[in-house]
């Protein structure tokens, strides 16, 4: 059954502010989702000045997917990579493909609501100072079945740029990472070009407020975010990049940030005490050898080598995992009731 072809011009200046916007979806090997991705970007209330869809030499089906939806969905573009990139690599490559105003990222095994590009098109339209938007979001298992919805403990709304800042001390501040940005922004900050694997997002929307752009966050459901079960233990083998990319977005970013603005540093070193010690549960995952482990200790202590911080090390490195992951529990379930009632 074919797509039923939309007016894009009727619908996309029916305000006289709204200004162009892009979606991008890379896509790695996901020719059984992506389809809905893009059709999701095309069925919108308000439509896309273009959908651009970067194929990271993808060896499924994904190339004859992307040509029969591109006989039908003109505002369709489609970017085949001569080598294989890499997530972030063709990630940024999407996003500098864009020629809108506002640039959505939108990763291949997700979807969006069909409000979503009007909904943050006009909040990001009335507010110039945000650098992006970003919404609540309803998260799906593998097979598309609802599970949960994702909401942040915060108020809805604008959020500038020195709270926003102040926020990432606790990490990436987003319900999942599918989010408009303003392409001005993107261009400031020169994307997510040389930012660290596996945590460039996170880097991205701290470097974006410490340039001085806040962001807005709206708690309507407005996309549909894919969850997996690690089956081949992926997540985990790509720990050690992960920890690393933490350092980096402290080092690169949080600490300069905070020194420029002559502000108190227990903050930072109280948060990457934390994250280290969160962290550091992968010590006593059967995954690794001896020597990978070594290296992923020197790692985190690098994140932070507080009292804390090593105590949990040696917890997880000696057997005592489920002793310091109920402990760590026992905390993050008394924070997240009492950020509960404090929403009230």
């Amino acid at each position: 059954m074919r797509i039923n072809i939309k007016s894009v011009s009727s619908n996309l200046f029916n305000r006289k502010h709204i200004m162009k916007v892009s979606i991008c979806i890379p896509t790695f090997n996901q020719a059984q989702y992506v389809g809905q991705a893009i059709k999701s970007a095309f069925n919108q209330s308000l439509v896309p000045f273009e959908i651009i869809v970067s194929d990271d030499c993808s060896t499924d089906d994904t190339s004859d997917v992307l040509k029969a939806l591109a006989e039908e969905i003109p505002i369709l573009k489609i970017i085949s990579q001569e080598k294989n990139l890499g997530i972030a690599q063709n990630t940024d490559s999407c996003l500098r493909s864009a020629s809108g105003d506002f640039v959505v990222r939108l990763d291949s095994d997700d979807y969006l609501a069909g409000e979503y590009v009007k909904t943050l098109a006009n909040l990001l339209n009335d507010q110039p100072l945000a650098g992006y938007a970003h919404g609540a979001v309803q998260e799906i298992n593998q097979f598309g079945a609802h599970t949960k919805i994702r909401k942040l403990y915060r108020q809805p709304g604008f959020q500038h740029a020195e709270e926003a800042l102040k926020a990432a001390v606790l990490g990436y501040r987003v319900a999942a990472n599918i989010i408009m940005f303003r392409k001005d922004a993107l261009q400031k900050v020169n994307y997510i070009t040389g930012r660290p694997n596996y945590v460039e997002d996170f880097h991205l929307s701290a470097t974006l407020a410490s340039a001085g752009y806040g962001n807005i966050y709206t708690e309507d459901v407005l996309s549909f975010y894919r969850v997996w079960v690690d089956t081949g233990k992926v997540r985990q083998r790509r720990k050690l990049m992960e920890i690393i990319g933490l350092y980096k977005v402290f080092e690169e970013v949080l600490v300069p940030a905070f020194i420029s603005r002559d502000w108190n540093l227990d903050q930072l070193n109280q948060s990457r005490s934390n994250l280290a010690s969160r962290q550091s549960d992968c010590l006593g995952w059967d995954v690794y050898t001896p020597e990978e482990k070594l290296e992923l200790k020197n790692a985190l202590n690098q994140l932070s080598s507080s009292n804390k911080a090593l105590s949990y090390a040696w917890l997880n490195m000696n057997g005592y995992g489920k002793l310091a992951n109920s402990i760590f529990n026992i905390k993050n379930s008394s924070k997240a009731l009492i950020k509960s009632l404090i929403r009230r």
